[in-house]
């Protein structure tokens, strides 16, 4: 059974949160040596499930938000799955922060506005 737009758009603030809430323990714990290999694994779990999610949304949506990279988001969640040897800490840092902002931002009003 195929998830629908809202779903979708749920299930992408959904593993934002749950990035957050990764990156919190992980600078909570910073004197942890082994910590920053778990955080960066659960980071680019949900980093995957957000491009997955992106990738099912029609474009008709997306183009709602042209200031969202949209396509950008797609294109990390197929590095994590297909070139996972060519990624590193910094790339996967780099989505983070003001990137998912906009995105979470996006999301939330295409809901309040029931765009989806």
């Amino acid at each position: 059974m195929s998830r629908s737009n809202r779903q979708r758009l749920a299930d992408i603030l959904t593993a934002i949160s749950a990035i957050d809430v990764a990156a919190a323990v992980g600078r909570r714990n910073a004197e942890d040596d082994e910590l920053p290999d778990v955080v960066l694994a659960a980071i680019q779990f949900h980093v995957f499930t957000i491009g997955e999610a992106v990738k099912a949304l029609p474009s008709e949506l997306t183009a709602q938000r042209p200031d969202v990279p949209w396509s950008d988001i797609a294109r990390m969640r197929d590095l994590i799955g297909h070139h996972y040897y060519r990624l590193d800490a910094v790339i996967v840092r780099a989505t983070i922060g003001e990137p998912l902002e906009r995105l979470r931002a996006a999301c939330e009003a295409m809901l309040a506005e029931d765009l989806a």
